[in-house]
């Protein structure tokens, strides 16, 4: 009796130590990888198993083991050819875990509430359309100087099973992922030790941002990349397209997490559109659903529907204070 060992590097569901590989066929069916596996079948006297190629291999290591964490499956082997079984072993895949659902919630003492921050770009200049999505640098930094003197702690949402500890958390997003994250927002966030999260759309990489600027962002600790789709589609306009729907809410967190090394948590609905079924999908792959509903945001609301207030070009600090509630 031999024994294969896989490593999984996948957030797309958990996987347990000494679970059957029908799950694990399960995992890869929803991942779009099972047309690589060697072997599908399973019968009641006999373990067939998986093997998986692997390209690029992510050999980034786990942060922390409070959100990340590699696990080992065990099958056995029951082919008594040995020949066969070395034939058919290919490199092995690994796989980010997800942590059990709920692991990331805080403790139930009381309700907490805090400002959820929308943001999209930056420029100085009037860029003409869409001119309120571009707050200026200056005003921007103006904000930020006025959360660091006034103790409020910059959270994403890694930091969520803190919140009940954490006094005056905010959460400041930025959604899309435009150039100027990196050539604005990033220098003020380094001056003053900010966090923020940035929700990419996927098909925008190496368009907007670059790889190598996201991978220093994220390797900066300041910036915590998470995701706003493959494609920005209106996922409610799509959700009876079950096929496509998966696409949009699990290729893009797969492709982020490539790119950064770093389980990704959250899904921003692009233009804020979602509904049941879009929710239901995103509580598969995600811990966190961001819309655009305005307002604080208070932990007894569902995880799937997070407030945010957006903060424009026009906002003047008085008007960004009154946001803080």
């Amino acid at each position: 009796m031999f024994l294969i060992l896989i490593f999984l590097f996948s957030s797309c569901q958990t996987v347990k130590p000494g679970e059957n590989f029908s799950r694990i066929q399960e995992v890869a069916k929803i991942t779009e990888i099972d047309e690589i596996f060697t072997a599908t079948a399973e019968t009641a006297n006999e373990t067939t198993y998986y093997y998986i190629e692997q390209e690029p291999e992510i050999t980034t290591e786990p942060e922390t083991t409070e959100t990340k964490i590699e696990t080992t499956v065990f099958a056995e082997k029951t082919d008594k050819s040995e020949e066969a079984f070395i034939k058919t072993l290919v490199t092995p895949v690994k796989i980010l875990i997800t942590p059990e659902p709920g692991s990331l919630e805080p403790p139930v003492n009381s309700v907490k509430k805090f400002p959820v921050l929308m943001y999209h770009t930056s420029s100085e200049n009037n860029p003409g359309a869409l001119a309120d999505l571009y707050v200026k640098p200056s005003e921007f930094e103006k904000q930020i100087k006025y959360l660091s003197e006034n103790n409020y702690i910059f959270c994403t949402f890694d930091d969520w099973h803190k919140l009940q500890n954490t006094e005056k958390p905010v959460f400041i997003t930025f959604d899309d992922g435009y150039e100027e994250n990196y050539t604005e927002i990033f220098p003020i966030l380094k001056k003053y030790n900010a966090k923020i999260t940035i929700f990419l759309v996927v098909n925008t990489v190496n368009i907007q941002l670059t790889e190598d600027m996201i991978r220093e962002m994220s390797d900066s600790g300041l910036v915590k990349f998470e995701s706003h789709t493959l494609t920005h589609v209106k996922l409610a306009e799509i959700s009876s397209d079950d096929r496509r729907l998966t696409e949009e809410l699990l290729n893009s967190k797969i492709k982020i997490e490539e790119i950064t090394g770093k389980r990704v948590f959250a899904i921003s609905y692009p233009n804020g559109y979602f509904n049941k079924k879009v929710k239901e999908k995103a509580r598969e792959f995600y811990d966190f659903g961001i819309s655009t509903v305005g307002g604080i945001h208070r932990t007894d609301i569902d995880n799937f529907e997070i407030r945010r207030i957006g903060v424009g070009r026009y906002d003047s600090l008085n008007d960004f204070i009154k946001f803080l509630g």
